[in-house]
């Protein structure tokens, strides 16, 4: 009979982890994992990028430290990412369970407490694309049994398609990508655990804003939202598709209040908000739209360039601009962000002057196709 397997008193249930050898000081209960079970492919300033976490967690009884962390991408055994990061730059990546995701971390970890790696590779699109990313940390074990030694995670596959091809949500001149895609965006650390699982529908997520002359996103009252130069403009549709979740009726923040006028949710989290359905796994999540203009229902279907809404401040946000991210499934934070790209827009390369007057300059212009902004670039639609 196998009954006796789930007593607790039987010797299956007391069975106790092996000990450590006594030849091995590197014996060390480790678990590291990297997530999402694929990485995706992104095309943005000139280089190729794809960005995925390792969530390691200590099971051990002494505190360890994670002294070195490598990435590796081979194409036909020929080496196309060679990332290893230590010091200074490991401390960037890591962010603890309970840490703060806007500083550097001591990638340190104590009994039972688990911290996440946000790796963000890059690659000449000309070397080819590496058909996965093998991860390795060098760990530092301290108490009675101190060493140091390597763990190999296993490798993270990388899905080959290109990024989907969009067409720009906005128009008009000096669009700042801001929260855009890089290893420090606030983008970049949004993980929401969903039902047990980490989600972070905003991997590649962009909060569009647009400034002036002056490079200021407003002219006159900072705290009237009818002063800030993206507000109300028209949000349209990125490509043909259908309609599949529309959020309206949340009334707007006075922007740089530091108060929201609703409190945060996760319903409430995008404002109001639509969703659209470009394929079966590729959708289009607009937030942050002005309440009373959204212009389209569920079921609705709709064409690349069609108005869906106009900008606005509603739900986490602390000034008018447009969050924008494609994702996996038809929910901000129940979904996990996917890449995208712009067919055609213009790279701006600006400086802003402070002194002696506040002054943004452009001082050259270049046409992009197929690329998607990155952090902090300014674009033109």
């Amino acid at each position: 009979m196998l009954t006796s397997l789930v007593f607790a008193g039987s010797s299956y249930a007391q069975q106790k982890p092996p000990a450590a050898p006594e030849n091995d000081p590197l014996y060390m209960r480790v678990v590291a994992m990297p997530y999402p079970p694929e990485a995706q492919i992104l095309d943005g300033a000139g280089h190729r990028h794809s960005a995925y976490e390792l969530y390691v967690t200590n099971w051990g009884k002494t505190p360890l430290k994670i002294t070195k962390l490598e990435v590796n991408g081979k194409d036909d055994d020929k080496v196309v990412v060679a990332q290893s990061d230590s010091g200074k730059q490991l401390a960037a990546m890591f962010v603890p369970v309970d840490g703060d995701g806007t500083k550097p971390n001591d990638p340190s970890l104590k009994p039972g407490q688990t911290g996440v790696f946000f790796i963000f590779a890059d690659w000449l699109p000309d070397d080819g694309d590496p058909d996965n990313f093998n991860t390795a940390i060098t760990i530092e074990q301290h108490g009675e049994r101190a060493g140091s030694g390597t763990i190999h995670t296993a490798a993270i596959d990388l899905n080959q398609d290109d990024p989907i091809v969009i067409h720009s949500p906005l128009r008009g001149k000096n669009w700042l990508a801001a929260n855009g895609p890089s290893n420090t965006s606030a983008h970049r650390r949004a993980m929401l655990p969903i039902n047990g699982q980490p989600h972070i529908g905003q991997r590649y997520a962009i909060d569009w804003i647009q400034l002036g002359d002056d490079g200021k996103s407003f002219s006159g009252d900072e705290h009237d939202n009818k002063s800030y130069h993206a507000w109300d403009q028209e949000i349209h549709a990125v490509a043909d598709g259908k309609i599949v979740e529309v959020k309206d009726g949340i009334p707007e923040n006075v922007p740089n209040s530091g108060k929201l006028a609703t409190p945060i949710t996760y319903d409430t989290l995008a404002g109001n908000h639509i969703i659209e359905q470009l394929s079966d796994d590729h959708f289009a999540a607009y937030a942050h739209l002005r309440p009373g203009t959204l212009k389209v229902k569920v079921g609705d279907t709709v064409h690349a360039g069609d108005v869906l809404a106009h900008l606005g401040n509603t739900g986490n946000s602390s000034e008018p601009h447009l969050h924008f991210q494609v994702c996996d499934a038809p929910s901000f934070p129940a979904s996990e962000g996917m890449p995208f790209a712009i067919d055609q827009y213009t790279y701006e390369d600006y400086k802003l002057d402070k002194a002696p007057k506040p002054a943004l300059t452009v001082k050259s212009s270049h046409a992009m196709t197929k690329q998607e902004p990155m952090e902090d670039e300014l674009d033109s639609f």
